[in-house]
């Protein structure tokens, strides 16, 4: 006899995934281009004299003021998040970053478009808080790493896509214009955030209760009580919490001083074609894609997560140097992708390490603590190459002083790698 069908057990649902998941890739990707769009136009010659902008520093702080707030309201939103709830919290976050996307298309001063870069720090803030909270109610512990993996690809995905829409549209139509598209993208990011996003399952119209009761059960099985205080001060006495972060803040600092003016050095320095030069950093952040993919998946099957980081931060001082001394147009094009998809990689795995000094428990405000501080880092990249260049006239010594804090993260992973990291 077969079973009949009102006894058969409800097929689940997959609103995690697409609900949850796609949405995070999508906002993490779009402010991804809006964060590195000025990246691009400090390359563009109408932005530049529109603006009046001819000093290193000026194009230097563009980028830091971006990396200060954003170290700030990656702490505040924490706070938030908790109070308030992941869903409100994003369409919150997401309006104003609409809003700093249109002021900056405005903007007729250096001024007026730092007030556009440091709305957008703080409002973008909002995304880490947001994804590891919906992360942590929507997937059971044994999904969470994937989920996570999803997500965090859009920091690769966004220049991939963004990079020669911006040089594209700015070259056609007007570097106001590209920042007005990004303004319209981020607009439909709030929309789809508004209508796919719920705080949790047992909030959400697209879940049924296998889904839910599958998503509870898997929760609950990592469920424990938080830890007090004293937990979060044993984490912070730890040195090796802070060699984390310094090592992170490092690889900050050098990504961002890298990738801040990598474009304008391709263009002014290497004779390469704006259009082409956003091209050039597209490919390294497609290439990136794979690097971050692979080392994840080797770092996990020999468990040697410093081996990887300081690895890449041999490359990148190897590849940057090359990239500077070689005569060849071409060669330096190359050198620049290799440099870029190494530039990312360290990102996940040093947070990987992290969790062998903090319990899930006190993750959260250990995770605060540690990306505000290393993105307030990461500001002295770009402003240590706009001044540097700005007093010798060439990009020359401020890629070397980059090269000194890269330095720093590879002697300190030399020293996790004898503790077994």
């Amino acid at each position: 006899m077969g079973t009949a069908a009102g006894t058969l057990p409800e097929k689940m649902t997959r609103a995690r995934w697409i609900y949850v998941g796609l949405p995070l890739l999508i906002l993490f990707t779009v402010s991804m281009i809006d964060k590195s769009n000025i990246n691009i136009l400090l390359a563009n010659k109408p932005f530049l004299q529109d603006l009046g902008i001819t000093d290193g520093a000026i194009k230097g702080s563009l980028s830091s003021i971006f990396l200060v707030t954003y170290a700030i309201g990656q702490l505040g939103w924490g706070f938030v998040v908790d109070r308030i709830g992941a869903f409100k919290s994003g369409l919150i976050g997401i309006f104003f970053w609409v809003f700093a996307m249109v002021l900056g298309g405005m903007a007729e001063s250096v001024s007026a478009l730092l007030w556009s870069r440091s709305i957008l720090g703080i409002s973008e803030g909002v995304l880490y808080p947001i994804a590891l909270t919906l992360t942590a109610k929507w997937f059971p512990s044994n999904e969470q790493a994937k989920a996570q993996a999803l997500w965090f690809n859009g920091n690769s995905l966004g220049p991939v896509i963004g990079l020669p829409i911006i040089a594209m549209v700015a070259e056609s139509y007007g570097w106001r214009e590209s920042y007005y598209a990004l303004a319209a993208i981020s607009l439909f990011s709030l929309i789809m955030f508004w209508a796919m996003v719920r705080n949790s399952p047992s909030h959400h119209y697209a879940v049924n209760t296998t889904e839910k009761e599958y998503i509870e059960k898997g929760v609950a099985t990592n469920k424990k009580e938080l830890a007090g205080t004293g937990e979060v001060k044993a984490v912070l006495k730890n040195p090796v919490f802070w060699v984390l972060t310094t090592v992170y803040g490092c690889i900050s600092i050098g990504f961002f001083g890298i990738s801040t003016f990598l474009p304008s050095y391709l263009t002014e320095v290497k004779g390469i074609p704006f259009v082409q030069s956003a091209f050039v950093n597209a490919a390294g952040y497609g290439l990136a894609i794979l690097v971050q993919m692979g080392s994840g998946f080797l770092s996990d099957r020999y468990m040697k997560r410093a081996v990887f980081v300081g690895g890449a931060s041999a490359c990148i001082i190897l590849f940057l140097l090359m990239s500077m001394f070689t005569t060849s147009a071409l060669m330096a094009q190359i050198l620049s992708i290799l440099l870029i998809s190494v530039l990312l990689m360290p990102a996940a795995l040093t947070m990987t390490m992290l969790h062998k000094v903090a319990s899930p428990q006190v993750m959260g405000r250990i995770g605060g603590i540690f990306g505000s501080i290393s993105y307030a880092l990461a500001a002295i990249g770009p402003m240590v190459v706009g001044a540097v260049s700005q007093m010798t006239g060439s990009f020359t010594g401020g890629f070397l002083a980059l090269m000194s804090f890269i330095l720093i993260s590879l002697i300190l992973c030399l020293g996790l790698m004898r503790k077994g990291y």
